[in-house]
């Protein structure tokens, strides 16, 4: 072998070392333990729950198996496309619990008001009109349901267009909503939970 082609490999090699750490540093950064978080946010078997921002059903699924066959998981997003490969990938798990629904950005569209809680994960930094958001959900809820916020934390490293602790809480409040719960050590993400004001 040539010393120029040795060169070239080995460049090749380094360029494939660094394409894969980044690769694995990007996923790093989205990786959530689902099971740590379900059990912060106090999700259990027979509950019927609803996810906003459902895309195509990172978190939904693990919540269709978690809350079983007596309860319900009702998926949103604004993306019918998203929706379309999460019923998909619901049908091939056989998760008969699982339904879903496109929303606005100021409105879930829930087709039910008993929802125990809703469930927001990596997508609330992503809402164009929050406040109003939370204030349609309201009707959706049944009384005492909750909201979980869930989503990579600024104060743990993630990048600045995630939105901090102090925001989140902000706008709940503008939105009638107090802070009932949080956590911080679950994957490098922020967890609140909020409760409608009475």
């Amino acid at each position: 072998m040539s010393i120029r082609l040795g060169r070239r490999l080995a460049v090749v090699a380094l360029t494939l070392i660094a394409a894969v750490g980044w690769v694995a540093a990007g996923h790093a950064q989205w990786t959530l333990d689902v099971d740590c978080a379900m059990d912060a946010i106090g999700l259990a078997r027979g509950m019927v729950v609803g996810e906003a921002g459902a895309g195509d059903g990172y978190f939904t699924l693990p919540m269709a198996k978690r809350v079983g066959p007596s309860g319900a998981v009702i998926a949103n997003d604004i993306s019918e496309r998203s929706l379309g490969s999460l019923r998909d990938r619901a049908a091939r798990e056989g998760l008969g619990n699982v339904s879903t629904v496109e929303g606005a950005v100021d409105d879930p569209k829930y087709p039910r008001h008993d929802l125990e809680m809703v469930v927001v994960v990596h997508a609330f930094h992503d809402f164009s009109q929050p406040v109003a958001w939370l204030r349609n959900l309201k009707p959706y809820l049944r009384p005492g349901g909750t909201v979980a916020i869930i989503d990579r934390d600024p104060d743990q490293g993630a990048p600045s267009h995630f939105w901090g602790r102090d925001r989140i809480i902000r706008l709940a409040r503008e939105a009638g909503y107090d802070l009932v719960k949080s956590a911080f050590e679950v994957s490098d993400h922020l967890i609140l939970v909020f409760r409608p004001r009475s």
